[in-house]
């Protein structure tokens, strides 16, 4: 079994080795359910993801007691939780990685001929792996044909440039069937930031950034699912655009 990395060190910098860790399938559901008396059953509508568990059995290797309180010093420092969720990668898949962070109960060592067992639970609010290097597209023309890697919808950034006067004008972003409109005013030298993740919008010029949700038609903000998209910019009432960039933040369940 190959071992894994946490907040950039590898566990066995630490004489830290992953002795068995159970698959993570699926995280825990939020169910959404409602019962109407005097009906057999339920109503299921769909569920939301809950935090994802991912327990790791582990052993420290030392020579003798004191190296193993010696070793634990350092192992305290380095999954400390009071430093916020940090990146788990695990070695047979590099190329991915969780935000963890140890929770629960308290966390003990079984101590045994010099060497020491112990169980971590790390944490993942957000139950979804993301890719390391993420797809990154640059859009001169449309529309464009995207296979997205992964096998969740992610939720991108988009980076658009053009002209529109606002008004009349307006500049809009297509992924499939869903699609944001911005009727509010851009200039060369500004971007568009949509970020479909945070919920925000800001035009962005040099270091400034100023708030510009209130220029969407309506607060949509379109997801890439995993497979064939088809992404479109789409200029109407004499609004132009010269480039798209799209960071997809590819992102697996």
């Amino acid at each position: 079994m190959g071992h894994f990395s946490f907040a950039g060190e590898h566990s066995t910098d630490y004489s830290v080795y992953l002795l068995r860790s159970p698959i993570s399938i699926f995280p825990g559901t939020r169910d959404k359910v409602i019962v109407m008396p005097g009906r057999h059953g339920i109503f299921r509508m769909l569920p939301d993801f809950g935090p994802r568990i991912i327990r790791l059995e582990c052993w420290l290797k030392a020579s003798s007691y004191a190296d193993i309180y010696q070793k634990l010093d350092a192992v305290r420092s380095w999954l400390n939780p009071i430093r916020g969720p940090q990146k788990l990668v695990f070695d047979h898949i590099p190329d991915r990685y969780y935000s963890a962070i140890w929770a629960g109960s308290d966390m003990e060592a079984q101590v045994t001929a010099n060497q020491g067992l112990f169980t971590l639970q790390m944490v993942c609010d957000d139950p979804f792996a993301y890719d390391r290097t993420p797809d990154e597209l640059l859009l001169l023309e449309s529309p464009y044909t995207h296979y997205q890697r992964g096998t969740a919808p992610a939720d991108p950034l988009f980076l658009l440039q053009g002209l529109s006067a606002g008004g009349n004008q307006s500049l809009a972003i297509k992924v499939n069937d869903e699609q944001v409109i911005y009727r509010g005013p851009l200039e060369e030298e500004e971007q568009l930031e949509i970020d479909c993740l945070q919920k925000t919008v800001y035009i962005v010029r040099d270091n400034d950034r100023e708030r510009a949700l209130h220029h969407l038609e309506r607060p949509v903000f379109p997801q890439l699912v995993p497979g064939i998209n088809i992404v479109q910019v789409i200029a109407e009432g004499g609004a132009a655009w010269s480039r798209l960039d799209i960071m997809c933040r590819n992102r697996w369940l």
